[in-house]
């Protein structure tokens, strides 16, 4: 099907609406997203049939899926918690206001819980030395102090259910962080991860003007080249976060898990705070992080969806009507953590837009007295859900938990 501006904006967001399978927590951060997401995909539509491609990008979201804190990202049109799969690895096309940023989480054996002020000093003594290290000639800039950057330690409580869980270590760390260096393009390939911070990724990017505001995509070999510079932006993520860790426990540990959960899979394939699983690895454990009160989760995937689980949350007619069952079937996602959540927002009735075409979203309050008008969720005030998430990760038969994680301690610094 062609999809055309002259279709008029209520008729494309309400097509690109179908493109978002959901098994989301239902709740006013996961709607807020789902509601962003037609934007996003929307827009997407018009470049895919623009280029003579099937405009069927799809979002499936998972069980912690969430808002963005990332205005820019936010303003795109794109949320969190989820896989956005716009092709099957051969359309020369990558939508980079997606913005990867081969973002994950390493958990770790320890012998012993270790002394936290001695813990704090050696990520104080690591963050000073910013600039100091290079990997593969990236000078590396620690941000354990950003964002949800953290350092945590656990006592394990296996799941004498499932056999992977005999092998677990009594206690184990985890490190969370990115590779922010690689965002602009000062580093040996001359490219960054995001499009509004590198000027080799604007200089070589096609824009496209939607209704819904402008659209940045590369197409071909640049396309290409993003995604290879994105797979060596991954394994610097991946080495980032063993060096850190040795430098702040020592290297006498074995590596449980290292996942990137914000990043590309594909060349048409994009997970942001969602893991996706090989089939073949299903002995992979993922740590799903909730709150510092609580537990964080070892989880394996079970190849999703079902049948069962196709029925259950709709997604029949729509996977069939849009030719989406392999694309469905073998989504194989997991969530990385609880997400954000808005306690005190009731409902979303409606969003405006300036003519700059900037949204707007306006919403209730639990108080019962006005409304609240924003642009970008970042600022609003949130918390973390709990153990809901994991629970619907089960019932839906998406994972199996294969440990709890009891904190015993979280830094951050």
């Amino acid at each position: 099907m062609e999809v055309t501006m002259s279709m008029g904006r209520g008729k494309l967001l309400s097509r690109s609406k179908q493109f978002i399978f959901s098994t989301a927590i239902e709740d006013s951060a996961s709607k807020l997203s789902r509601i962003n997401f037609q934007y996003g995909l929307a827009k997407m539509h018009l470049v895919q049939s623009y280029l003579g491609m099937d405009p069927t990008a799809t979002f499936i979201a998972a069980p912690d899926c969430t808002i963005t804190r990332n205005i820019e990202r936010w303003r795109n049109g794109i949320g969190y918690g989820g896989k956005i799969t716009w092709g099957d690895n051969t359309d020369p096309i990558v939508f980079v206001d997606t913005m990867p940023n081969a973002c994950g989480m390493l958990v770790g054996s320890l012998n012993e819980i270790p002394d936290p002020i001695e813990l704090i000093q050696k990520v104080h003594e690591l963050n000073d030395s910013s600039g100091e290290i290079e990997i593969e000639g990236v000078p590396i800039h620690w941000n354990f102090g950003s964002g949800n950057h953290f350092v945590n330690v656990f006592e394990v409580h296996p799941n004498p259910a499932v056999s992977e869980s005999s092998d677990l270590p009594e206690y184990t760390f985890i490190t969370h962080s990115s590779p922010s260096e690689l965002k602009t393009d000062d580093n040996p390939k001359g490219m960054g991860l995001y499009h509004h911070m590198s000027d080799t990724v604007k200089h070589f990017s096609e824009t496209l003007e939607t209704p819904f505001g402008d659209i940045h995509y590369l197409v071909d070999n640049n396309a290409r080249r993003y995604y290879e510079f994105f797979k060596w932006a991954d394994t610097i993520g991946a080495k980032r976060r063993i060096l850190a860790a040795e430098m702040i426990f020592g290297k006498d540990f074995d590596v449980i898990s290292d996942t990137t959960h914000q990043g590309m899979k594909s060349l048409n394939e994009v997970v942001l705070g969602a893991y996706t699983f090989a089939k073949s690895s299903q002995e992979q454990l993922y740590p799903v992080t909730l709150r510092a009160d609580l537990p964080c989760y070892l989880m394996k995937g079970i190849p999703n969806f079902s049948d069962e689980a196709v029925s259950s949350l709709n997604f029949k007619e729509r996977m069939e009507r849009f030719g989406l069952k392999d694309r469905i079937k073998n989504a194989d996602i997991l969530p990385h953590g609880g997400g954000y959540v808005f306690p005190h927002i009731v409902a979303i009735p409606e969003i405006f837009e300036t003519v700059e075409k900037r949204r707007y979203f306006s919403v209730d309050l639990g108080t019962g007295i006005g409304s609240l008008m924003f642009e970008s969720p970042r600022e609003l005030q949130f918390a973390y859900r709990g153990r809901s998430v994991v629970i619907h990760t089960v019932e839906l038969g998406l994972g199996e938990i294969v440990a709890r994680m009891v904190p015993r301690f979280a830094l951050k610094i």
